[in-house]
């Protein structure tokens, strides 16, 4: 093998070697993280009850696959990180919107029977002519 045959095939290698470097510092762990959890938000009723912060995970998501695209690989494991933040929170709201509106239920219920039993008592307690 010459000497420029070296030089090249040594050039090649060294160019995987970059390629794959670059690669294993992707942030494809935190932005699978973070799709996973804007899914989860938006199966617990999210879009309902937090809708904005819903739309913030979903906008920094794409803030990070563009980051990706772009080489930024810091930026976009920072993006991805705060997507997951911003969809554990509309996931969070939304659990919290779902209890108070059970809760409001129960009340709404326990009121009514409150007027009914106040009613059927002041029917018994009534004098009889």
């Amino acid at each position: 093998m010459s000497v420029r045959n070296g030089f090249l095939v040594t050039a090649a290698l060294g160019l995987l070697c970059a390629g794959c470097a670059s690669n294993a510092n992707r942030p494809t762990s935190e932005i699978t993280r973070a799709r996973t959890l804007i899914e989860q938000a938006e199966k617990s009723g999210a879009q309902q009850y937090a809708a904005a912060e819903l739309d913030q995970a979903r906008n920094k998501l794409r803030l990070a696959n563009a980051a990706v695209e772009g080489g930024k690989n810091d930026e976009a494991r920072a993006r991805a990180n705060e997507a997951a933040a911003d969809a554990e929170l509309a996931q969070a709201r939304a659990t919290s919107g779902q209890a108070k509106k059970a809760a409001d239920e129960v009340q709404s219920s326990t009121d009514a029977l409150q007027r009914e039993t106040n009613r059927n008592q002041g029917a018994t307690t009534s004098p009889q002519p």
